[in-house]
């Protein structure tokens, strides 16, 4: 049975007060531990509530998270707290057994105990059913759950936590529905389907469709009624485009309330003050007394999409745009964000040690190189901060152009950014305010759009400093036939030049540039070509294959170099290296070849052979993570032993489509984009630059009931490090990795150590640039 964990340690979140429309500026989330996870996702999309106790759970777009209404603070929730499954679709609280109840976009569900159990439900999720199977809303009633599904109504018994019945083929003459809302009053269900508004007695057999009554018909002009409530004696019902219709609040058995009219309904909810009605830009409250009052205004909240009053009186409303808002009387509102990246939606991330900065770019294209029309912009992390460049921040003077689809970027040693976007060429960015466009039809590029009337099709798919800080850029266009897409900026000169063509030079995808300045860049994979070597100097050129080298497969998905100027590749099929790529065109030069697994019970496989590997990154100890589509894999640096494999099952990772890594060297932390938002992991590696400072050992002092794993780090690069107690006994001894070393309080046999003060000794491979450290451990 898994816990809800209350410690907010990997995934702080902050409440933020604005009053009326004030200005809201999020908070810095905390920086994980060593070994430790931090989810990097916006909450601002919220869709839906639940209160239960002292939580308020909410499901938003791309996170699911509760406020704590004793702490105000806010606590994002994965798998690492024992959630099944990602993606939150639809939730409520039941309050006969106390649990709050989670469906996912597949139809997965979660129960949410009082006492902090987490059970699922996945019948729905395994069961196969055509034409989707997403639950959009929840009703209880006596300890029974209502779910609104695209098949139809499905019971749930919350005693019992089991599918109880699923009513599908309840329409006229037994023909399938969507369920869009239910309601339950006395012993009657009402449910709102693609066929009106059906009702059926609780004591029938309702997976009859002879017996259910239509009671408000769809009609053929306007759009069904999707919204339902039950509050006192009355069920309520709302339509698009038209009024709320009441039952048993007339002469006849549905009366129209025309003071209510909110335009498309999002939802209905009763509450001890009365009716809530959920609208385009509306937040109204029916009273007892029929009168109505607008809640909150359309600045406070722009697009609402669900609410609910608290058992305190306090009102919790879920906007698409502001987030989570809490209010007493509408007039100072509270709202709930997080400091992060503006969509979960990214494409790339590139991580600056130099700078100490991480932009995570959102947009590309999709797999077969086709526009996704995606203007998403550009995240900024730095000094723990996000700072979001949106398309309304994106554009703070006329001048500033549209970007779409943004790719991947570099950073040149003096700060600046050059962004590529598959459709609008090439930013080069020093702020909002000190930029330039490089794109067909600016003067002094040579970039070519896919379309030559149209400039709207110039198509970077990556960029690439040399060793002289030049800025290479892969103009894909296919369409022009024998036209060389590979070029050179000069930033000095404010120079191009394009290479001559060679064959493919028209198609490229991923690029990369080795320690003697020759570029090595995959072939498009819509055509499966491999990669090609070339020396822009000497005009060199050496193409790559399955045919002709140990390449697993032609279809290339990333391409790096390692520490020791070693080229890696990510395929569809699994990796390769070329080792001294200093001599790929020398005669008798090597070739691509696939690291081989030593040791246990994979000796002699080829390392993730068969596996569709997206992305290989590089940590400051040399060693390989590989995202893949069945999670992320740490090894060591030849590729000879798997360190880690991280899944949804045993990490908060928010999906194991992992679509790019990337390492941040000065911090250690690894930055993975997945499909379904970013995490981050602080790892065990780090760059020392320069000469190394005396190391900084983090936590200190530490427990002797710590379970995680104390930083040592400004160690000088891959030293000696060796750790004793103060009469000189060694304790443990390890190589760093880069700068930077983790330890778990044990010694050589695995025994926790004494509370004491321990010295960390430190040199490097020369035994050079030596230094003493102290680690306080102390009694609990």
């Amino acid at each position: 049975m898994n816990r809800l964990l209350r410690t907010c340690r990997w995934s702080g979140l902050f409440s933020l007060l604005f009053f009326a429309v004030g200005i809201q500026v999020a908070a810095a989330q905390s920086t994980a531990g060593y070994g430790d996870w931090q989810l990097q996702l916006p909450i601002n999309r919220a869709l839906a509530l639940a209160e239960a106790g002292n939580r308020i759970y909410v499901a938003t777009e791309d996170a699911f998270f509760f406020y704590d209404k004793e702490l105000n603070t806010t606590q994002l929730l994965s798998s690492r707290e024992g959630l099944h499954d990602v993606g939150v679709s639809a939730l409520g609280y039941d309050p006969t057994t106390k649990q709050v109840l989670v469906a996912y976009r597949n139809a997965n569900l979660d129960v949410l105990g009082a006492d902090g159990s987490i059970i699922n439900i996945g019948d729905i999720e395994r069961k196969p059913i055509s034409g989707g199977k997403t639950i959009t809303h929840i009703s209880f009633s006596k300890g029974r759950a209502y779910l609104s599904a695209n098949f139809g109504v499905v019971v749930v018994d919350m005693v019992k936590r089991e599918i109880r019945d699923t009513y599908s083929n309840i329409g006229p003459a037994g023909a399938p529905v969507r369920a869009y809302s239910t309601t339950v009053l006395d012993n009657t269900l009402f449910a709102a389907t693609s066929a009106g508004v059906l009702r059926g007695q609780l004591t029938d057999n309702l997976l009859d469709y002879r017996r259910w009554t239509t009671e408000l018909p769809a009609g053929t002009n306007f759009t069904a009624y999707q919204t339902l409530a039950t509050l006192g004696r009355n069920v309520y019902a709302g339509r698009d485009g038209g009024g709320v219709l009441c039952y048993n609040c007339g002469s006849t058995p549905w009366q129209a309330l025309n003071s209510l009219y909110a335009g498309t309904y999002r939802a209905l909810i009763p509450t001890a003050a009365g009716l809530l009605i959920i609208g385009d830009q509306k937040v109204m409250l029916r009273k007892s007394d029929g009168s109505v009052s607008q809640l909150l205004t359309p600045a406070q909240s722009p697009f609402p999409s669900s609410a609910l009053q608290a058992q305190d009186g306090t009102f919790y409303v879920a906007d698409a745009q502001n987030g989570l808002l809490k209010t007493t009387d509408g007039k100072q509102v509270e709202s709930f964000v997080t400091n992060a990246p503006a969509y979960a939606r990214a494409f790339s991330v590139l991580a600056d040690a130099r700078t100490n900065t991480v932009n995570v770019f959102s947009g590309g294209y999709f797999d077969r190189y086709v526009q996704q029309d995606w203007r998403g912009g550009f995240f900024e992390y730095k000094d723990g901060r996000w700072t979001n460049f949106t398309n309304n921040d994106f554009r703070p003077t006329a001048t500033l152009p549209e970007f779409k689809d943004i790719t991947r970027g570099v950073r040149t040693k003096d700060g600046t950014l050059y962004i590529a976007t598959y459709g609008n060429g090439v930013l080069q960015w020093k702020g909002p305010w000190d930029f330039r466009h490089f794109t067909q039809g600016v003067p002094g590029n040579p970039l070519k759009s896919a379309i030559p009337s149209n400039p709207n099709y110039t198509r970077i798919t990556d960029l690439a400093l040399n060793t002289q800080g030049n800025v290479w850029v892969v103009n894909r266009h296919p369409e022009l036939r024998s036209t060389s897409g590979l070029h050179e900026y000069n930033p000095t000169t404010n120079t191009w030049r394009t290479m001559p063509y060679f064959a493919g030079f028209e198609n490229l995808d991923r690029l990369v540039i080795d320690g003697n300045d020759f570029v090595w860049a995959s072939q498009s994979r819509k055509e499966g070509l491999g990669i090609v070597a070339y020396d822009p100097a000497e005009q060199n050129v050496r193409y790559f294959n399955t045919g002709n080298s140990e390449l697993p497969s032609d279809e290339i998905y990333d391409i790096t170099k390692d520490r020791k100027g070693d080229i890696w590749v990510a395929t569809s099929k699994g990796i390769a290296f070329f080792a001294d790529p200093s001599s790929v065109f020398l005669a008798g030069a090597g070739n691509f070849q696939q690291p081989i697994i030593r040791g246990g019970i994979t000796d002699g496989y080829r390392a993730l052979l068969n596996e569709v590997v997206r992305t290989v990154a590089v940590d400051g100890g040399n060693r390989k993570w590989f995202g893949t589509d069945r999670g992320l894999w740490l090894f060591n640096e030849e590729v000879s032993e798997s360190l880690f494999h991280f899944t949804t099952e045993n990490s908060p990772l928010p999906s194991n489509n992992i679509v790019d890594v990337e390492v941040n060297d000065r911090t250690g932390e690894v930055f993975v984009v997945t499909d379904a938002g970013l995490i981050t992991y602080r790892g065990s590696a780090t760059i020392t630059e320069g000469k190394p400072d005396c190391a900084k050992v983090s936590p200190n002092p530490v427990r002797t009931d710590f379970t995680g794993q104390v930083g040592i780090s400004g160690l000088a690069n891959n030293g000696v490090v060796k750790i004793t107690d103060v009469t000189g006994k060694m304790v443990y001894q390890t190589k760093a990795n880069g700068g930077t070393v983790v330890w778990n309080l044990a010694d050589y046999n695995g025994r926790k150590v004494q509370s004491g003060v321990y010295l960390v000794l430190s040199a490097d491979a020369d035994g050079k640039n030596g230094c003493i450290s102290k680690i306080a451990v102390v009694e609990k």
